[in-house]
């Protein structure tokens, strides 16, 4: 890793020729870095790492990655790549141009330190700050949020990772209990589109694009089930938990209309208290309170007289 804590010192000579001559017009990350600079520093993320051991990867790029993931709806594995092979991306981090970037996993670590230390909005505090303080955002007047569409985008790619990992655990289940009898459902694709855990499958860009994913992993699961549930299927095969979780999240995710199987809108969801949040924890559920909101449960805490 070579993303070490620093001092933003501007961008690399080097970095800076080669990205302007390549995009004279600039791009989202080139405007951003040159009408705003410098915006994270590490100081400002200071609680939430170590003062020991190792030099962590800068926590001000990692802010700044987040923001651009978000921007262009990325996954972590992708929004690494990015810092690895785009010039626009190493020209706002102000790198080398043969910076080799980090792991993919150290974003979703950053996102569990600043959690865990209460700077949930700590970013945008300081995104705020610094274009106040570039005469950007004015007080007084009206600004739009949008902040039910922020919510909802992430709850979409949290849901199209539900349902992959939900299919891709049955999968593994089955194949290690029945194997000859899934070896004739199972294509060369369905390796290639769940060979590995769905937090790292590199999703699509845009929302068609995504949907018809989703739908594929709907019809996918589906076949799955209509075999397990076939006259001269072992009767066993559905008392196989996994296979029971993957039924009720497909009631819970998905339309189905004869061969038609179509990805459910938010609207048509069951209540986040009844549906099923986790492939591998049936009891988990979405919960709400005061403000604050997670996946998991809500215990009574006894009181002391």
């Amino acid at each position: 890793m070579s993303l070490e804590s620093r001092d933003d010192r501007g961008v690399p000579e080097l970095t800076a020729r080669v990205v302007r001559a390549s995009f004279p017009k600039g791009t989202l990350a080139v405007r951003v870095r040159e009408a705003l600079g410098p915006m994270f520093d590490d100081e400002s993320f200071a609680e939430a790492f170590s003062v020991r051991g190792r030099p962590a990867v800068s926590p001000g790029a990692l802010a700044l990655v987040s923001v651009l993931q978000y921007a262009e709806g990325l996954t972590d594995r992708q929004a690494a790549d990015q810092v690895r092979a785009r010039m626009d991306w190493k020209f706002l981090l102000g790198l080398e141009l043969e910076d080799p970037g980090f792991d993919f996993s150290v974003l979703s670590d950053f996102r569990a330190r600043l959690i865990e230390h209460g700077l949930e909005e700590k970013i945008l505090d300081l995104v705020l700050k610094r274009i106040s303080g570039l005469g950007l955002l004015r007080s007084g007047g009206r600004q739009r949020t949008d902040s039910t569409h922020v919510l909802a985008a992430v709850r979409t790619l949290n849901r199209m990772e539900f349902v992959g990992e939900t299919l891709r655990a049955a999968l593994e289940v089955l194949a290690a209990a029945a194997p000859q009898w899934l070896t004739g459902l199972v294509t060369a694709e369905w390796v290639r589109r769940y060979g590995a855990r769905i937090d790292s499958y590199r999703f699509p860009k845009g929302d068609n694009v995504r949907t018809e994913w989703a739908e594929q992993v709907g019809r996918d699961g589906f076949t799955i089930l209509e075999a397990v549930y076939a006259c001269e299927a072992p009767a066993w095969l559905r008392q196989v938990p996994a296979v029971q979780v993957l039924r009720r999240a497909w009631v819970e995710q998905y339309h189905r209309d004869g061969e038609e199987v179509r990805w459910r809108e938010g609207k048509d969801l069951p209540p986040a208290r009844r549906r099923l949040s986790s492939p591998y924890d049936p009891d988990a559920r979405y919960g709400v309170k005061r403000g604050s909101g997670w996946c998991g449960y809500k215990t009574q805490t006894p009181t002391t007289q």
